[in-house]
Parts: structure tokens; C-alpha cells; sequence
């Protein structure tokens, strides 16, 4: 059964029923999930209880900061074998865009999900968050388990590499000209060639 790490998100009531509609989502299509708000930890529950042992409320809020950051790391990177990144938002939540970063370097499969129009680009979601997914946004929570498991399917760890190569033969082509047209020709070439594959 795949675990599924569900990344988005959570300040709110709205926000966390999302997630949690999600994580419902792909448990009855069969998957388990980790979703940080039910399964981790909670930073207003874990608090007192730091305090009653002698925390002070600072030293209690970065022992809480530091337990998080590890307990979701650890699920994201070990327990976990795909990640679904919820995007929704004017700007997707920071904390996602980490885990779904932390994902795409570690070559963990990732889905971006967005149902939520808004976007700081005049339609278009920032390329440094939908390249993590391929450039693929998923906008309807009723096909995020198949989309899983295409992504699992199809998924190849080479696209770090990949993708540094590229980033590579640009910053040469951009060091050795100026000439704009030159790195769009090399550019679309290079995206021919890839869909030929």
C-alpha cells in the first residue's frame, strides 16, 4: 500500500478541512496517508505540555519548531512514498512548497494539487513551484488517486540530474551569447527532442 504524505496548508479551519478531505479522498481509494495536522505534532497541544516540564514559553516554541521540522522530514523522506502538495492559496503555503521541494530533490514522485484559480502571474503558477511537478497541476480531487498512481508509475529519479543538465547547457549558452533567439532555438530543440523519447 503507498503512504501518501499530504503537504498544505494548515492554519485555518477551512484549510485543514481541505487537507483532510484529501487525505480522506486517498484513503478510500486505498492509500495511506500522513497528513501533519492529525498525525504529527501541533504546536498548541505539544506547548503547555513543555511548560508544565519546565520549558520556558521560547525555549518551548523552538523545541516544538525543531520537533516538527523533524518529525515531518522524517515522514516526508522515510515513511513516505509519494507526495501530494496541496497549492491552493493566492500563493501556495511556504511549509509546502518545502516538503514538495524536499520531495522533487529527493526523487520522491510528487503531485501538485490546485482547484484554487488565483495565481500571482496573470494566470500562470510560479515555474520554480510547477516545475517540481513536472508543470502538471492536478484540479480536481476526484482523479488525485489515479494521478498517484501515474505519477508512481511513470516516475524516473533521473529528473534532478535531468534537469541540472539542462539548467547546465543554458548557463553556458547564456555565458557564450547574448543572443536571445540563439537559447530559445537550442531550447525548443531540446524539448522536441525529449517528447520524441
Amino acid at each position: 500500500m503507498l503512504r501518501v504524505y499530504c503537504a498544505g496548508p494548515l492554519f485555518n479551519p477551512s484549510e485543514r478541512a481541505e487537507m483532510e478531505s484529501i487525505a480522506s479522498t486517498l484513503e478510500l481509494s486505498g492509500f495511506s496517508t500522513f497528513l501533519p495536522h492529525r498525525d504529527g505534532l501541533e504546536f498548541a497541544q505539544i506547548k503547555p505540555a513543555l511548560e508544565r516540564c519546565g520549558a520556558s514559553p521560547s525555549e518551548a516554541a523552538r523545541i516544538i519548531d525543531k520537533a516538527i521540522f523533524a518529525l515531518d522530514t522524517y515522514q516526508l523522506l522515510r515513511r513516505c512514498d509519494v507526495v501530494v502538495a496541496n497549492l491552493n492559496g493566492r500563493v501556495p503555503d511556504e511549509g509546502t512548497i518545502v516538503e514538495a521541494t524536499l520531495a522533487w530533490h529527493s526523487g520522491k514522485p510528487l503531485v501538485l494539487y490546485k482547484t484554487d484559480v488565483r495565481s500571482m502571474l496573470s494566470g500562470s503558477d510560479n515555474p520554480m513551484v510547477t516545475g517540481l511537478g513536472d508543470f502538471e497541476t492536478i484540479n480536481d480531487l476526484s482523479v488525485l488517486p489515479a494521478a498517484i498512481e501515474r505519477v508512481v508509475a511513470l516516475h524516473s529519479s533521473g529528473k534532478v540530474s535531468g534537469t541540472m543538465e539542462l539548467g547546465a547547457s543554458i548557463a553556458t549558452l547564456r555565458n557564450d551569447s547574448d543572443d536571445v533567439c540563439a537559447v530559445a532555438a537550442v531550447l525548443y530543440q531540446n524539448s522536441h527532442r525529449k517528447s520524441k523519447l
